[in-house]
């Protein structure tokens, strides 16, 4: 099996909050899909409120479309 750190990693989902991002990204490995945030700096100066710059929740590319089947289904994408 290819190291997941040679696969690409795509987009599956941006959220505005820190919290909705964390819990997308629970339910997602709690399905054993690996998945990280690229959350860029400014979306973590104000942890309790929206940001202006999305969090985003990468999964390899051979994990994209159950990731977004399961996100949609749980409304989160």
């Amino acid at each position: 099996m290819e190291s997941l750190n040679r696969t690409p990693w795509t987009v599956a989902a941006s959220f505005t909050t820190d919290v909705e991002a964390h819990i997308a990204m629970g339910m997602l490995e709690a399905e054993g899909i690996p998945c990280r945030l690229n959350a860029p700096i400014m979306s973590t100066l104000y942890g309790a409120g929206s940001t202006w710059a999305p969090i985003q929740i990468l999964v390899p590319d051979q994990y994209l479309t159950r990731a977004i089947e399961l996100l949609q289904s749980h409304q989160d994408a």
